[in-house]
């Protein structure tokens, strides 16, 4: 572990925090990680990438899928939970060889506040600012913070701050894999009437979401301005996704061409759906110089 000193300061001062070692209970090298443990519930969180890897609200089950293959190294992204998409969402908008989804997700996040402003809520603050490395991919000064807030609910406040002298777009998304137990049970409402971006096609057709939604083969749609909420109904609960000032919700399953994904492997496409909240496609921000852009979610099992 290589906690500063103000880290481990702020670890001492809030009761129900701890950092462990990935190696004890998931595949890879070893990651430092963040457990928060309350009357309400309790949250993993990876430093690299501010990485939510699990949330079990207190009685429950986990809310978040992690694969059974996903690799807790140095520097490569974890499959499952939430990773952050950022500060581009998917290729890169210029040049394909730069990391897909940014770089946010394989960057270790410095842990700046901790608090317990009740029982059963606690709330850590994790940091990113620019470096030499993310400067030679995005060369623009920023400040990243994700405020997480664990309790009955998850909430998530991702404040991006823009510290360069010109204007720049961003985009990004909570990319969260659900742990849903069978996807082809889980239905999707709160799209219905809205427009989606199908991102498998070439061309990117439009097209009308009609009646909720329920996967059956492949699937990566861009929902566009979307409403604040949407559910996610299986046999064993209901998973409400609530996001006040995100415009996009991606839908994601690679189906059985997950078979070929090293780190989900053949079969375990069937235990997770992707719903992630964002801002992409048009909806991207342009940001101003000193400007701070929020992307906010709060999770909760009804």
């Amino acid at each position: 572990m290589s906690l500063s000193q103000t880290e481990q300061q702020i670890l001492a001062s809030v009761p129900g925090l701890a950092i462990v070692s990935s190696t004890g209970t998931y595949a890879g090298a070893g990651l430092d990680l963040l457990t928060v443990e309350n009357a309400g519930g309790q949250a993993t969180i990876a430093l690299q990438g501010a990485h939510v890897v699990s949330f079990t609200p207190r009685g429950g089950e986990d809310v978040m899928w992690i694969s059974p293959n996903a690799q807790f190294a140095a520097g490569e992204a974890i499959r499952g939970g939430i990773p952050l998409c950022l500060p581009w969402f998917g290729p890169h908008p210029q040049d394909e060889d730069k990391p897909k989804h940014g770089f946010a997700r394989n960057e270790i996040w410095t842990l700046v506040e901790a608090s317990q402003p009740a029982a059963d809520v606690t709330r850590v603050t994790l940091e990113l600012r620019d470096n030499d490395a993310t400067r030679a991919l995005w060369p623009h000064a920023f400040v990243y913070r994700l405020a997480i807030s664990v309790g009955k609910a998850l909430h998530l406040d991702l404040a991006i701050e823009h510290k360069g002298n010109a204007p720049q777009l961003h985009s990004l998304a909570l990319h969260t894999y659900f742990n849903v137990g069978k996807v082809t049970d889980a239905v999707i409402t709160g799209l219905a009437g809205t427009t989606f971006i199908d991102t498998i096609p070439k061309d990117k057709p439009r097209h009308k979401q009609e009646g909720d939604v329920q996967l059956v083969g492949p699937t990566d749609r861009v929902y566009v301005d979307v409403p604040r909420t949407q559910h996610i109904k299986t046999p064993a609960r209901s998973i409400k996704i609530d996001s006040a000032d995100t415009h996009c919700a991606i839908v994601w399953n690679a189906w059985t061409n997950a078979d070929k994904i090293a780190d989900i492997g053949p079969g375990n496409y069937v235990g997770y759906l992707c719903v992630e909240r964002g801002d992409a496609w048009e909806f991207s921000p342009t940001l101003q110089p000193g400007q701070v852009h929020h992307a906010t979610m709060t999770l909760s099992v009804e």
